[in-house]
């Protein structure tokens, strides 16, 4: 009796951890978040935009509709049918040069909304909603599509974390990389965006990268391919994420040098991984080849990269979207990317090339301000790799002085709160999708929603719309000062 007790005590006291409370906690608020947003309410209503299937998910979204509803990849019904499904916001090809319809996004999402695509087929067929792929069984499903990928990210980044850092530590910074960035945005009122779902695969990634290094075992090298050719189906760009793993445990040029043997003396499973990744990447490339007649073709038509002028500085403080502008609590990674160089150097190489190169790459973007959106949203997919140098500082904070506790900790909850009202600013258009400026950032700062038609005159006057033609063609149209 006094032994199942005290069986029954530790088993509790083990799950009653801080780090397993706030993971509760998350998953509270964000299902709370959902049902008070209901992003899928505008589902089935011809006269209101739809929240879920949007902007970049429309394209994301394509190939499940197109090839299970419609039997047709190649999108010729939206020529043949009488229903307009680019007014609808259904499908927006773009046009290869063989004059083929080729749906712009890569198929990674699809992959992804595929089991929640077919549960709310399953639901329409059996209901009376409209089984087209658009109706509300699929917005609802799709919608709970990010909140499940999300809890498998933070399931894994609290590993990762719990291996370094201690349960506290690891519970504020899980706290503060869900509500203190706009990743709560992307996964409650934007859900079916990309990066709650990139943010995920990136902590699974992570996790079974350093997993691999502790023991090079088959499963953990079948996971990485597999995991790893899912983030670069989803946003090539991503790809850089690989860097991570050739430098983590490299504190030296002499140990990159040992760090290239390891990887050499460990080519089969080297070459499992590319060839998995290939593999999971290859209906891409046969899509892509059937459509258009190319193995590899550039669907952003018209859009590019200019490497030679990134636009950095914007990309980080401006107020059109500047990372760090929007999301100050990253500041704290930062700060933590510097400390890990002698707290946790085992890391710090990595996360510095992949912030330096992910910055460049991701300002170089012809529209660097990535169109209409709240912040800058690209940033969010490495929030899983970016917690671990924030974990270094909240462990260094830890055992600072209680003066130097206290501003921080005032610091952190302000930062939070922050993200939480300019969240709410957003949903309700306070914060314009593309086009704030310094005067109408700070008129409107502390406003959660306009009150009269004189403040949207306001808040008009004061928005400088981007001139995206000029962009398109490599040009500087923003002017920024950063003093």
């Amino acid at each position: 009796m006094i032994g199942s007790f005290t069986k029954n005590h530790l088993v509790s006291k083990k799950l009653l951890t801080p780090s397993n409370l706030t993971y509760c906690l998350i998953t509270g608020v964000i299902i709370i978040s959902l049902f008070n947003i209901k992003p899928w309410k505008n589902a089935d209503n011809d006269k209101e935009k739809s929240l879920v299937i949007n902007n970049d998910v429309v394209s994301y979204y394509a190939y499940l509709p197109a090839f299970f509803i419609h039997d047709d990849i190649q999108l010729e019904f939206t020529e043949n049918d009488s229903i307009d499904y680019y007014l609808k916001c259904q499908f927006w090809p773009e046009i290869a040069p063989n004059g083929g319809k080729v749906i712009k996004t890569t198929m990674g999402m699809s992959i992804l909304y595929a089991p929640f695509f077919f549960a709310g087929h399953i639901y329409a067929l059996n209901s009376h909603y409209k089984a087209d792929g658009f109706s509300k069984p699929y917005e609802f499903f799709l919608t709970f599509s990010c909140l499940f990928y999300l809890l498998i990210g933070v399931f894994y980044l609290r590993k990762i974390l719990l291996r370094y850092f201690s349960e506290w530590t690891t519970s504020i910074t899980l706290i503060c990389i869900i509500f203190g960035t706009h990743l709560y945005y992307y996964c409650t009122t934007e859900a079916t965006m990309s990066h709650a779902y990139n943010f995920a695969l990136i902590a699974c990634f992570l996790h079974y990268s350093i997993k691999w290094h502790d023991k090079q075992k088959l499963f953990y090298t079948i996971l990485i391919g597999i995991i790893g050719g899912l983030i670069v189906l989803i946003r090539p760009v991503n790809i850089i994420i690989f860097s991570f793993p050739f430098l983590y445990n490299v504190k030296s040029i002499k140990e990159l040098k040992d760090k290239t043997f390891f990887f050499i003396s460990y080519w089969k499973q080297i070459l499992v991984i590319a060839v998995l990744a290939t593999i999971i990447i290859s209906p891409q490339l046969f899509y892509w080849k059937y459509v258009t007649g190319n193995w590899f073709f550039n669907s952003y038509v018209g859009e590019r990269f200019y490497f030679s002028q990134p636009h950095i500085l914007e990309f980080l403080f401006s107020y059109r979207k500047g990372w760090l502008l929007y999301t100050p609590i990253m500041l704290i990674s930062i700060i933590g990317i510097i400390l890990s160089y002698k707290q946790q150097k085992n890391v710090f190489f990595g996360i510095t090339c992949f912030l330096l190169i992910n910055i460049y790459i991701l300002s170089s973007w012809w529209c660097w301000w990535y169109g209409g959106s709240f912040g800058m949203r690209p940033m969010i997919d490495s929030y899983a790799l970016l917690a671990i140098p924030f974990a270094v500082s909240i462990n260094w904070i830890a055992k600072s002085q209680m003066f130097l506790k206290l501003i921080a900790g005032w610091m952190i909850l302000y930062f939070i709160n922050l993200n939480l009202f300019q969240t709410a600013q957003k949903r309700y258009n306070v914060i314009h999708w593309d086009s704030m400026t310094k005067e109408a950032y700070w008129t409107h700062f502390n406003k959660l929603k306009m009150k009269t038609a004189n403040d949207w005159k306001i808040l008009e006057k004061q928005i400088k719309t981007p001139n995206y033609e000029a962009a398109k063609k490599g040009k500087d149209e923003y002017e920024f000062d950063p003093f």
